[in-house]
């Protein structure tokens, strides 16, 4: 039997070599046990257990190769001009300007699925995300929830400007109780996942999804909270760090390039390209 010290100094191949021979051992015991030819009980659990451990180590050694590739390429993007800002170039900038013990909560739409993998995590609970469910307006409202269970915590809520447009009315709870998150929103006028989708699949013929909203930072000072606006990626870190420490709830408007779309779930609508 493989012993557990061994399995730790197997190379991939030999990982490999070992599970396709356990698999071949796996397939004689059973053959036997259904045919109560086995005299051994105990090694049919043995082998099982051996293998499934080699499993979970190939396994495990592949997202770590793979992980390593992805943050590499992460940190070798091309992040485009400094204006218009890039939601990429966004990103990168708050993996550097953002505390380690920060909190982050994100919206519904695209922009969860870009900015999950490209931002940092260290301290949890430290990402709040409703994934694809449809919780637009969720990121800031998520975001006081946070900071009233962590007060300790900074808590960074990242939403679109459709979104954000749809609970900034909570900006006065915020204020009058004193919760003082910070809220990014990535401004670039639209409903960014229904344009993709127009887009992509019905021929540029856009519907409902370009939006005009007003200064966010300007909104966000008439409610008594702190606003800045962000034009180019070079003003985001000087932004974001005076928003976290201005010990007010803070808007921080960033404009995004319009014609930086992310489309995903192609495959949905393969029917629409024929």
């Amino acid at each position: 039997m493989v012993k557990k010290k061994e399995d730790k100094k197997l190379t991939k191949d030999q990982a490999e070599k070992k599970i396709q021979t356990l698999k071949k051992d796996l397939f004689n015991i059973r053959f036997k046990k259904i045919n109560n030819q086995i005299e051994n009980p105990a090694q049919y659990n043995e082998i099982k257990k051996n293998k499934f451990k080699l499993d979970i180590k190939n396994w495990t050694n592949l997202y770590l190769k793979e992980r390593k590739e992805f943050l590499i390429n992460r940190e070798k993007n091309d992040l485009g001009k400094d204006f218009p800002i890039q939601p990429k170039g966004l990103f990168k900038q708050l993996r550097k300007v953002l505390p380690k013990n920060t909190a982050i909560t994100l919206d519904a739409g695209t922009l969860c699925l870009q900015a999950t993998d490209a931002l940092e995590y260290y301290n949890p609970p430290s990402l709040f995300t409703p994934l694809d469910f449809g919780l637009v307006g969720f990121s800031f409202a998520c975001g006081l929830g946070v900071k009233i269970a962590k007060p300790k915590k900074t808590v960074v809520s990242l939403m679109g400007d459709g979104g954000f447009g749809m609970t900034i009315s909570e900006l006065s709870t915020a204020v009058e109780y004193g919760i003082n998150t910070t809220t990014i929103v990535m401004n670039n006028q639209s409903w960014g996942a229904e344009k993709a989708y127009q887009k992509d699949f019905f021929g540029k013929r856009y519907l409902g999804a370009d939006i005009t909203s007003p200064s966010f930072d300007k909104v966000a000072e008439l409610y008594g909270a702190k606003g800045f606006k962000v034009k180019k990626i070079s003003e985001i870190n000087e932004a974001v760090r005076a928003a976290v420490k201005c010990n007010k709830p803070a808007v921080v408007d960033v404009d995004v390039d319009p014609s930086a779309l992310y489309s995903f779930r192609r495959d949905s609508f393969k029917h629409r390209q024929k």
